[in-house]
């Protein structure tokens, strides 16, 4: 609902079409002061920023940290030593540093604003999918309001032809409106970045339900927090909207027929930029920017703790509190899949095994002592009735499938019988913690590595939760450290 970025390099085309055929020179904005709007006809090229009048937002080309790509965005203009970007046009559709000086952003007199390279002559991304042929305004403009909005709008009629605010990407702005469509069961939707050096679409976002909630999302499929119902005042899970956060802003409710309805964030001082995003590691945060430390300060985030987001260390990561802010490691035996996200804070890639299991006898077993069991899922887990601890194993080795276990007597099935609990394909969702209770949780390994890792038992016990993203319902999980090192046997140090 949100993607404004076509697809199509014919309908792309057929945008810039105008401009393409267009012999005469093309008009820049002037260098010498800030401007807020681009007219027709106009362009602007790698040097050059539109700056709302109060010099609270600005639009122009960026790079992201240390990346070599260039991309066309919106970010704070009071915000000097840390540029904080909240809408990015081309998100998906990057410029390479080869074609950033030949670059610019330009306004069409149909009303179409289109990111053209100069070679090959053809536009990368447009606020449109499908131009209008008919439609030929040389009134047409486009404005950076200080509220952040960019508004693309006739002079003549006054009607607004598109804005940002209608496709936000990561960080929507207080007077962007949420929108539910009750026929087509859609929603709009923010996405968090990659990572910091990449704005491309990320594993979370967030999406209104039929039920009046905000939805924080994983991977376009598991919904891992809810926002809870709208009840008039404020989100059943988010109580302290009627305290803290009520005394700062509000959120403005409509609803239509057909189950259809919108919030508007309404912030009430607007005298400090206020920050809300969804951020690589998905978390739903809202910051105001502190002028005497010069940075941002965080006064809301949802879900509260790193490790309750689904899928924050991927498979095979582990999650710990306490090491902020390379919150994720890889289990022992296993190895950081992309270690260059690792180092952007991006561990969603998980972790994989070094040496490949062999599947059968060959393979052997990590012995996690005191730990919890992994959530189950009817997908992933299986519940078999046995005798003994060893015929679990031996379910377990003998599927390949099979990448855990464990034996609990805790657990007494409908047969009488003591459970067994086996685990297929990634675990996810592992969090260091540290409590005193737990079962064994047994992680097959190729053989050499499951004997030498198994043979450290005597340490102080760190500990674990597998499975669940919120707290209140995890299961703890439980690692044995070695006396000689603070690094847990089920812990690898991160590179």
């Amino acid at each position: 609902m949100n993607n404004i970025v076509s697809t199509s390099p014919l309908t792309l085309f057929l945008i810039a079409l105008p401009w393409c055929i267009t012999l005469s020179f093309t008009p820049t904005i002037s260098t010498s002061a800030a401007a807020d709007t681009l007219f027709a006809g106009q362009s602007l090229t790698a040097n050059q920023t539109l700056v709302s009048k109060g010099y609270k937002f600005e639009l122009g080309f960026f790079t992201p940290g240390n990346s070599q790509k260039y991309y066309i965005g919106i970010w704070f203009k009071q915000v000097q030593k840390k540029k904080t970007v909240i809408w990015v046009a081309n998100r998906n559709k990057p410029i390479t540093s080869n074609d950033s000086s030949s670059s610019e952003l330009k306004l069409l007199e149909n009303g179409h604003l289109v990111l053209l390279i100069m070679r090959p002559k053809l536009p990368i991304w447009s606020t449109e999918s499908t131009p209008s042929r008919t439609m030929n305004d040389t009134t047409v403009k486009a404005v950076i309001g200080d509220d952040g909005n960019l508004v693309i709008s006739s002079s003549s009629n006054g009607n607004i032809i598109w804005q940002s605010f209608d496709h936000p990407t990561n960080a929507p702005l207080p007077g962007v409106k949420f929108k539910y469509d009750g026929l087509t069961k859609k929603s709009v939707k923010i996405t968090s970045w990659k990572n910091s050096e990449d704005p491309s679409d990320g594993i979370y976002s967030i999406a209104l339900a039929p039920d009046k909630s905000f939805n924080l999302i994983w991977n376009n499929s598991k919904k891992f927090y809810s926002s809870g119902p709208w009840n008039g005042r404020f989100f059943s899970n988010v109580p302290e909207m009627e305290v803290g956060l009520g005394l700062m802003s509000y959120f403005r409710f409509m609803s239509y027929k057909n189950g259809s309805y919108d919030f508007t964030f309404v912030l009430l001082n607007q005298s400090l930029p206020f920050y809300n995003f969804v951020d690589s590691t998905g978390q739903e945060k809202a910051m105001v920017w502190s002028p005497e430390t010069q940075d941002w300060t965080v006064i809301w985030s949802k879900p509260m703790f790193h490790c309750q987001v689904y899928g924050v260390c991927g498979a095979f990561g582990v999650c710990s509190e306490n090491n902020i802010p390379s919150i994720c490691q890889c289990l022992s035996g296993f190895e950081q899949r992309y270690p260059k996200d690792w180092n952007l804070l991006d561990y969603s890639g998980g972790c994989v095994r070094r040496t490949s299991l062999q599947c059968g006898n060959e393979d052997s077993f990590l012995k996690m002592s005191n730990m919890g069991l992994p959530q189950i899922s009817s997908q992933s887990t299986n519940a078999l009735a046995v005798d003994n601890a060893e015929k679990c194993k031996l379910v377990c080795l003998q599927n390949c499938s099979c990448s855990a276990y464990a034996y609990d007597t805790n657990s007494i099935s409908t047969r009488g019988s003591i459970q067994c609990l086996l685990w297929y394909g990634n675990l996810m969702n592992i969090e260091q913690l540290v409590v005193d209770k737990g079962n064994d949780l047994y992680i097959k390994l190729a053989r050499s590595q499951g004997h030498d890792l198994g043979s450290k038992t005597k340490a102080s016990t760190i500990w674990i939760i597998v499975g669940a993203p919120w707290r209140h319902i995890g299961v703890v999980v439980g690692a044995t450290a070695p006396k000689s090192g603070a690094v847990a046997p089920g812990v690898a140090p991160s590179s």
